[in-house]
């Protein structure tokens, strides 16, 4: 589905369903795909459906902080993020959180 504005005017997101979870991790873990119709050919960024969800590691705290990485691919609570993901080891690994990318940076450059 297009999520359209109240005139029906593209906005610049959508929401896919997949029928098969590894079909869903794949295009996850991608994070872009390239869509190909006789009519046009268009890459797109595809990032999960965040749902509000506990820590998958300690399991007590929200987990806010989801890690696309394929070695992870889990949501962390802050501490259980810091742990994992130290500044100087999985540098490649930027958290995807429910809300805006810029709040996103801004929380984490206050932990490092």
């Amino acid at each position: 589905g297009i999520d359209t504005d109240k005139h029906k005017y593209p906005i610049g997101s959508g929401i896919v369903t997949f029928n098969n979870v590894q079909s869903y991790s794949k295009a996850v873990r991608a994070a872009f795909i390239e869509i190909k119709t006789p009519k046009f050919k268009k890459k797109v960024q595809v990032d999960p459906y965040l749902a509000d969800s506990l820590c998958q590691l300690c399991g007590m705290h929200l987990g806010p902080y989801f890690c696309r990485d394929e070695n992870c691919f889990k949501y962390f609570c802050l501490s259980c993020w810091q742990l994992t993901h130290p500044v100087d080891a999985h540098g490649g690994h930027k958290p995807i959180m429910r809300n805006s990318k810029l709040r996103t940076q801004r929380t984490l450059s206050h932990v490092i």
